[in-house]
């Protein structure tokens, strides 16, 4: 967020100047020069290959069929140009003319191009990702300029630089995958008008060139990612260097009622979530500028704290898999990452774990190459025809985003962040001891069985483009050959590069298949599973067969291909024994429930019967894989489901018995609070006598939780007398009011009015809030009302939201406020953004007449609080501050916020750019903490982050609390321009507390 101008003049005055009068930072160096600053790992060199003007501002390469070499150049940093003025970002041919190995003349391919992050060769010409658009661009004429531009897709954000859909990537899928960093976009294409937008909010993008088709893809990369042989993805995401995307695209679709927030596992064995790096350079002057800044603050109010200088991942980009055969055996299938900030590149090697990996650095405790000059900035990389890795150097004096340093620091050190872009290297890593000139490539007029027999070369761009060539000709006399190599012949990277070519071609059968699932090579039986899913149900047996298989990831395929097969006594089995198999995997655990929803308590169930000791250890991971069925179960609505289900969770006995019905009631209760208003029936009543009476407060507690969505008739009477009993204890009347809930408003109203008066403890006048507002009658709105004199503020928070949230009760609400019974001046802040950004227009409008005249002009309460920038604050009487008006919303890592951002790097900004947020929150709003408003078609309003989605539910996080609604039920559903961070903490902050807060955020959460 970057400071109003509005605070500028004064901040000039309020802040003292911090003198710093240190060395030049230093400045670029000569292609030549920068050669000698690198220190790579024994056994290797690092050579030249292109270097401005032949190159600028390098971020993604790619060699064609026949070894020419095209870059992307990302000129459009930190910023896209300004309104009228064309995008600065273009695509180059380089050319060796000489052959000595150093590019001596490029050619502009293709200019214009805004912020273009990517690019892969297709039918002689590039792929070219430039947001908002994926563009196909060739040369037809000659000239080495493309004359053809062709928009394939269009509608990805034009968001941060750093963060925009990038690198195109063909994978042995025969799909392309594109990193979108998840966010939000309806892609659509011009070639099919009439298709249906692809929705990639919360997901990557993959397309099929042949096809012409678009899907949403599983990951989460920032910019760089990758597959190995076997078609498994690896991203990077700034500080998180390494992930593995384990559930492939398409599965985490079937299960609506099973949300999966992430399907990727950071696989770093030598840190989570930053790893350790090794830097040799001197850091830049604005970096030890920040770290004394930050320190001086830790030394007077937090005595011991250190701020760390360097160390770790803050960059981390170009995610590649190192496929070449120049490279020593165990360096192949490697990892290569980029650290642009510490001037270095990280080496991981990867080893298998169950149906995941983990990756180990190489060489151990030290980087794969780093270098001493500071404005070395490795962004990505290439496997290239020769066996080699190149690097792409974006060589610019900063590579941190503005908005990262404080604006103090930028502005004394007179920052310029496009400082270095007319330069750019390319570099070449060759192990000692490789011939000085590169080896050449010509597949391009290769015919396709030579292309069949380049599947099995040692090097991967080889493999790689033999596969892409022979898809694209779609030629079916290869198509013989691609067989016998499967069967036969051939290195097992050919065998699965072949099974997919045969797809592509049509030319799979179902007995091919089957010699493939026999195959001694793991990554070929579990391609071959995957390809298996097209021919069922004829190889339904298959699939089945291979859950059990000894291979973990063989097994975890088998378990997601087993979700096609409709439920059975078969598949059920099948699914079970995984479970049995792999008690302790959440990923086995996250492949069964992948399955269509009516697997989830059969498999429970079979579970259960034929492996009881599954319940009897009961660990943190089967305790959250019991919760995830009962929230399937409770989604799904099925009575008699729900009643065996809550049958099975009575019967839960042994050590850990109470956990696992605690977790199994949880889920329950979340997955039937999907659909409000309706409730079930059959017979529950004997569950319920046994869970309502357990022993443990815990299972009480969680029962009542659930019991609120079925008829309980028998328990009702009771409820009402131990509601209405103040001599009871809370945590009884709390149960009681839970279970009122599914009873009629009328035999509940009287015991959940006397909750409400003044008295009562606080958690019991909330759960009778809670109660009331779970009917829908506007009824329950009189009651609020006349609640209202006598409650505090807490109560009256919890009223005003349980009012508004109906679009009955709000107009109750807003009659309220207009004829004067509740004051607008009594109204909490956030329910007053609530109404005001409201979904349903009547509310909205009365609201605005209501409670605008009550809003203040944000400039002048900036203003007004000037003063306070020159306040010494108390950081220790600030975090009483911070604890008070807060820290409900917005954490420190270690202990985050549920919708606020985390505020862990909150002392990188200025006292006048913090006050400027804290008094006028809609400044800016930082995009994963936009305010999503939903109204259903029976009337509720819900508002929250959108943290998960799938094909028929969204999940908004909520202060307290999750919800996740139908997306059948919605009736509107749009994002807030307005931040959910109240406005007029003026009101309820003194000028000293405000300099006193801004003290403690300066100090570091």
């Amino acid at each position: 967020m970057q400071s109003s101008a509005r605070c500028l003049a004064f901040a000039a005055a309020a802040l003292a100047a911090v003198n710093s009068c240190g060395p030049a930072e230093p400045g670029p160096l000569s292609p030549q020069h920068a050669l000698e600053t690198f220190r790579v790992a024994e056994g290797f060199r690092v050579e030249l290959f292109a270097a401005e003007p032949h190159v600028v501002d390098p971020v993604d390469m790619a060699f064609d069929e026949d070894g020419g070499v095209y870059v992307a150049e990302l000129l459009d940093n930190p910023e896209d140009p300004p309104e009228g003025e064309p995008p600065r970002s273009r695509i180059k041919y380089l050319e060796d003319a000489d052959g000595d190995g150093l590019v001596d003349r490029h050619t502009v391919f293709a200019d214009r191009l805004l912020a273009v992050e990517g690019i892969a060769p297709w039918m002689g010409g590039l792929i070219a990702t430039a947001a908002p658009e994926i563009l196909y661009l060739k040369d037809t004429d000659g000239d080495g300029r493309a004359d053809v531009r062709e928009t394939l897709y269009t509608g990805f954000a034009v968001a941060n630089v750093e963060r925009r859909v990038s690198n195109p990537r063909l994978g042995i899928d025969n799909w392309f995958h594109v990193a979108n960093n998840g966010y939000e976009g309806e892609i659509t294409s011009p070639a099919r008008p009439g298709a249906k937008p692809v929705s990639v909010r919360n997901r990557e993008f993959r397309f099929h060139p042949l096809r012409k088709q678009g899907r949403v893809a599983t990951g989460n990369a920032q910019f760089g990612h990758d597959c190995n042989d076997w078609g498994h993805w690896f991203v990077a995401q700034n500080t998180v260097h390494l992930r593995h995307v384990v559930v492939p695209s398409g599965y985490l679709e079937r299960n609506p009622f099973h949300g999966v927030i992430r399907a990727e596992q950071d696989i770093s064995d030598h840190g989570q979530p930053a790893s350790r790096v090794f830097p040799i350079s001197r850091p830049q002057r604005w970096r030890v500028e920040r770290t004394r800044i930050r320190q001086e603050r830790y030394d007077d109010t937090r005595p011991g704290r250190v701020e760390l200088l360097e160390g770790y991942f803050t960059a981390a980009s170009g995610t590649t898999v190192y496929s070449g055969d120049s490279f020593p055996g165990p360096l192949r299938g490697s990892v290569f990452v980029g650290e642009g900030n510490g001037n270095l590149v990280h080496c991981d090697l990867l080893a298998a774990e169950g149906p995941t990996y983990t990756a180990s650095r190489w060489p151990r405790g030290a980087d794969f190459l780093a270098s001493t000059d500071s404005w070395f900035r490795p962004v990505n990389f290439s496997n290239a025809p020769d066996g080699n890795l190149y690097v792409l150097d974006y060589y610019r004096q900063y590579l941190e985003t503005p908005v990262s340093i404080p604006e103090a620091v930028r502005k004394r050190l007179r920052m310029d962040f496009r400082n270095g872009d007319t330069l750019g290297r390319i570099y070449r890593i060759v192990p000692d001891g490789t011939l000085d000139a590169p080896r050449k490539a010509q597949l391009g007029r290769a015919p396709s069985a030579t292309l069949a027999e380049t599947l099995a070369h040692p090097n991967g761009w080889h493999r790689a483009t033999a596969h892409r060539l022979l898809i694209e000709r779609q030629d079916e006399t290869v198509a013989p050959r691609l067989r016998e190599i499967v069967r036969i012949d051939g290195s097992a990277a050919a065998r699965v590069r072949s099974l997919w070519i045969l797809e592509s071609l049509g030319q799979l059968d179902p007995e091919l298949l089957q010699a493939a699932l026999g195959d001694p090579h793991p990554a070929v039986r579990e391609n071959a599973l995957r390809l298996a899913e097209a021919f069922l149900p004829e190889l339904a047996g298959s699939i089945l067969e291979g859950a059990s298989d000894d291979h973990p990831r063989v097994a975890f395929q088998a378990a997601l291909g087993v979700g096609w097969l409709g439920q059975s006594d078969r598949s059920v089995a099948a699914l079970a024994g995984v479970l049995s198999r792999h008690p302790d995997d959440r990923w086995f655990h996250s492949a069964v429930l992948s399955a269509p929803a009516e697997f989830a308590l059969p498999v429970l169930e079979k579970l259960l019967a034929s492996d009881p000791s599954f319940a009897a250890t009961g660990p943190a991971d089967r305790r959250a894989y019991v919760r995830s069925v009962g929230n399937v179960v409770g989604a799904r609505r099925q009575s008699r489901e729900v009643e065996r289900f809550l049958n099975l969770t009575a019967g839960f006995a042994g050590r850990g018995a109470g956990a696992w019905k605690v977790a199994a009631l949880s889920g329950l209760g979340r997955g039937l609070s999907v659909e409000e208003g309706r409730r079930i029936g059959g017979s529950v009543d004997a569950a319920f006598d046994r869970l309502l009476g357990d022993s443990s407060p815990a299972v009480r507690a969680a029962a009542g939780g659930a019991a609120r969505h079925f008829d309980l008739a028998r328990h009702f009477e009771r409820a009402v007398a131990v509601a209405s009993d103040p001599q009871i204890p809370d945590a009884d009347r709390i149960l009681a009011a839970r279970i009122l809930q599914g009873s009629t408003i009328d035999q509940a109203a009287p015991a959940l009015r006397s909750l409400l008066e003044p008295g009562t403890g606080t958690e019991v006048q909330l759960a009778a809030v809670d109660a009331l507002a779970s009917f829908g009658e506007s009824a329950s709105a009189g009651f609020f009302l006349a609640a209202w004199a006598g409650a505090d503020q807490v109560l009256r928070n919890a009223i005003a939201e349980a009012m508004i949230r109906r679009r009955n009760r709000a107009g109750a609400f807003l009659d309220a406020i207009s004829d004067g019974r509740i004051p607008a001046r009594d109204i909490p802040a956030v329910t007053r953004i609530r109404l005001l950004q409201h979904p349903d227009d009547s509310v909205r409008r009365r609201a605005e007449a209501e409670l605008q005249s009550a809003s203040r002009d944000r400039d002048e309460v900036v203003r007004t609080y000037l003063p306070a920038l020159i306040l010494d604050g108390d950081p220790g009487q600030g975090a009483e501050v911070f604890e008070r008006e807060c820290a409900s919303c917005h954490r420190a890592s270690a202990a985050r916020g549920r919708i606020g951002p985390d505020l862990s790097g909150v002392n990188n900004r200025s006292r006048e750019d913090l006050l400027t947020s804290i008094l006028d929150p809609s400044f800016s709003i930082e995009s994963p903490y936009r305010n999503y408003l939903l109204e259903t078609k029976d009337g509720r309003f819900q508002d929250g982050i959108l943290v998960a989605e799938t094909s028929a539910t969204l999940t908004l996080r909520g202060e307290t609390r999750d919800i996740t609604v139908l997306k059948t039920d919605i009736a509107s559903l749009r994002q807030s321009e307005v931040s959910l961070m109240p406005e007029g903490l003026e009101d309820a902050v003194t000028e000293q507390e405000m300099a006193n807060l801004i003290a403690f955020l300066r100090a570091g959460l």
